[in-house]
């Protein structure tokens, strides 16, 4: 499985994604706070003192973590959406993501959402992001496997091969990767739906 996630493409940046490597522009990432250790799920009604989102929670996994995620849905395809509160372009097709949770269900399609906030910066933890990334969860009710790395995004981006986000990967039932949409092929209703619903047709015929 981890071969079909070590890709040999180049690392460019997306003409219409975000950079990866670089981060949001100065002065555009939200303020870091106080949440959960890393490596334990964070409850998004805590975090937010309400039951607005029930359901909603945040992990924070490195790229073996997220590796190991990924192959555990095995039998399912799987939509792994790197995204980031500082890419306009991710959260405006976030919505789509719910949406194929909402239609297929845990059993057919498992989502991940992989959220590259934490740039890695010395004096910045992956936990004091992970308010912020879940304030937007909450907003989409996105009540499936959220995660956000602990492995800086450049280094992931790196590790993962793609560019920038927003990046989708898709994976079939055998955990190949199935395709990979970058930049503005990452597009849900005329791109990504479509392919997944090729392929859960394709597993029930």
């Amino acid at each position: 499985m981890r071969k079909t996630l070590i890709l040999c493409l180049p690392f460019l940046v997306g003409i219409a994604g975000c950079d990866a490597a670089k981060g949001p522009p100065t002065g555009a990432r939200p303020a870091a706070s106080s949440t959960p250790a890393a490596g334990e799920a964070a409850d998004a009604q805590d975090a937010a003192g309400d039951d607005e989102a029930p359901g909603v929670t945040l992990q924070i996994k490195d790229y073996d973590a997220i590796v190991e995620l990924i192959k555990g849905h095995q039998g399912k395809v799987v939509v792994l959406d790197c995204w980031s509160t500082w890419c306009e372009p991710c959260m405006k097709e976030f919505p789509g993501l719910v949406a194929l949770d909402e239609k297929y269900g845990p059993d057919k399609v498992a989502c991940i959402s992989l959220s590259l906030d934490f740039e890695g910066l010395p004096d910045k933890k992956p936990e004091g992001y992970a308010e912020n990334v879940l304030k937007f969860l909450r907003s989409q009710r996105a009540a499936f496997d959220n995660v956000l790395s602990s492995t800086p995004a450049d280094e992931l981006s790196k590790l993962l091969k793609f560019p920038s986000p927003p990046t989708v990967f898709v994976y079939d039932q055998q955990g190949e990767l199935a395709k990979k949409f970058e930049g503005p092929e990452a597009q849900y209703e005329t791109k990504i739906a479509p392919f997944v619903a090729q392929l859960v047709d394709g597993e029930d015929k």
